[in-house]
């Protein structure tokens, strides 16, 4: 890699010249002038630092410079070890659009001379330890957090970062909440306890290494969740000892209260294990028997359901439903589902996601909560059904046609497998995206914009707006909530579909679509 070092006005520029124009190629390491620019390679840079920086700082004192300017940080890294060496200079300027790693707020405290820094973004947090070594600030654009994992914890401040004894980890976990937590990791020195939702193995065993890695020790961590996946049980069970005693690093589970008292569940936490032994493990795995038997049996009873309504669409003549259906002149497209209708009358559509087991009859009451824990069959059933927000019209789609059901996780019914969005193999794999909707009259395909988890909030649950402006700002929320930008437009005629179900006690798991076909 080759540096271009140039001298423009007041400040000393550094570019990556990955390719060089024709009047560099024939330059090997460096001491190649041409007027006001200058060509190192990287190599040349890390064995010659005593000859660079004082050559620098020739050039600014004969050029009267005051401020270094950086392309990006990777050419930054390159010349920080000798930036307290060039005199002269009191300004730094990063001129890409990232935001500042703390790696290098920790470089900027070091150096004396320096007064001002200026970047793209700057986290709030640094702005008071900058101002506290008198170093100013300059933030091109606003950010109030850089991560989830900030916003959900508060930690906008230094003394915030610095004082935290108890953190909230909502997983899944994208590299921007990685990247902060190692942040806060390597500021703080005060968490004691660390409480995580949704958990999953790869992110938790994340968690771990950070800590190690910043020498944290006696540090609880909390797994909250009641439908635990067997992988990560298998994993507590074989490494929370070793965990324990080379870590210092204690696990432990915590089930809400309407778990165990429809489970039968159980505390299973490292203490309760030592004490009770044989009889605590006995427990446990009655309680992890039981839940894979309900789970077995409302799967099975699905399954006999998906059956019957197949035979109920093959064997029903439309025609006959139709005539005594109120279509209002409507041309019904989709016959099967006007079939529906002799098995439950709030039957309005049909719902089928890719490479899921979402594949299922849409009905609609006359309020969200009806469909919770009765199936199609309107019998009381704590698997419930997938229902349409009693809200929407059901003939035909509205800005926003909103689908809710049960997350079981477990045996994959219902909502269980929608998860899957939110792993990179699935929702970067383009057969997944597009979401097939279809009513009595229409048939729609949507092309997915938005997946994310988010603490319990309605304000994604809005089937209509009363002004422009408000369905734009709608947009702009659930759009910047995806934990992956599919790169998809939208605008003021953008009709929405959005998958809601819960994820944990205090969180949803949503996946939002726009109307591509009708």
């Amino acid at each position: 890699m080759k540096i271009l070092v140039k001298i423009k006005d007041d400040r000393l520029s550094f570019y990556n010249k990955k390719k060089l124009n024709t009047e560099y190629k024939n330059m090997l390491n460096t001491n190649v002038i041409s007027n006001d620019e200058l060509v190192f390679s990287d190599e040349y840079i890390k064995e010659n630092y005593k000859i660079i920086a004082t050559f620098l700082s020739e050039l600014v004192k004969t050029y009267n410079l005051t401020t270094l300017s950086f392309q990006n940080f990777e050419v930054a890294a390159l010349f920080f070890p000798i930036v307290n060496k060039i005199k002269h200079i009191s300004i730094i300027n990063f001129e890409s659009d990232e935001v500042l790693p703390y790696k290098f707020c920790e470089k900027l405290l070091k150096c004396s001379t320096i007064k001002f820094v200026s970047a793209q973004y700057i986290p709030p947090y640094m702005f008071e330890q900058l101002d506290k070594y008198g170093i100013i600030p300059e933030s091109r654009n606003e950010i109030l957090f850089t991560s989830y994992f900030m916003e959900l914890n508060g930690l906008s401040t230094y003394s915030s970062l610095f004082y935290k004894f108890t953190v909230y980890l909502d997983f899944p976990l994208n590299e921007d909440d990685i990247k902060d937590f190692k942040t806060f990791c390597k500021i703080n020195r005060h968490v004691k306890s660390i409480h995580i939702n949704n958990p999953n193995k790869f992110n938790l065993e994340e968690i771990i290494y950070i800590l190690k890695e910043y020498k944290h020790r006696n540090v609880k961590i909390y797994i909250h969740g009641d439908n635990l996946s067997p992988e990560l049980l298998d994993y507590l069970k074989k490494h929370h000892k070793n965990i324990k005693k080379k870590y210092k690093i204690f696990l432990k589970l915590s089930y809400s209260k309407k778990f165990i008292q429809e489970n039968i569940a159980r505390e299973t936490n490292n203490n309760i294990l030592r004490m009770c032994g044989l009889l605590m493990l006995a427990m446990a795995l009655f309680s992890i028997g039981f839940i894979f038997f309900d789970n077995y049996q409302s799967m099975k009873q699905v399954a006999q359901i998906q059956k019957e309504i197949e035979e109920v669409i093959i064997a029903t003549n439309p025609e006959e439903i139709i005539e005594n259906l109120e279509t209002n002149d409507k041309v019904i497209v989709n016959n099967y589902i006007a079939s529906l209708t002799s098995i439950n009358p709030d039957a309005v559509g049909w719902l089928k996601v890719n490479n899921t087991n979402i594949d299922y009859a849409i009905l609609q009451s006359n309020d969200n909560e009806y469909y919770l824990n009765h199936n199609i069959y309107n019998q009381d059933d704590p698997t419930g059904w997938l229902f349409l927000d009693y809200e929407n019209n059901a003939d035909e789609v509205d800005d926003n046609t909103i689908i809710y059901g049960h997350n079981r996780l477990i045996n994959g019914v219902m909502f269980g497998t929608l998860n899957r969005t939110l792993y990179k193999s699935w929702y970067t794999n383009p057969e997944n995206q597009i979401i097939s909707y279809e009513t009595m009259y229409g048939s729609y395909k949507y092309k997915i914009f938005s997946i994310y988890v988010v603490p319990t909030t309605s304000d994604y649950i809005m089937t209509s707006f009363e002004t422009p402006e408000d369905k734009l700002k709608f947009l702009d929320t659930i759009k910047s909530r995806s934990i992956h930008n599919f790169g998809i437009e939208l605008d003021l005629n953008s009709k929405v579909l959005t998958l809601s179900t819960c994820q944990s006690d205090t969180s949803r798991l949503v996946v939002h679509g726009v109307l591509i076909e009708e």
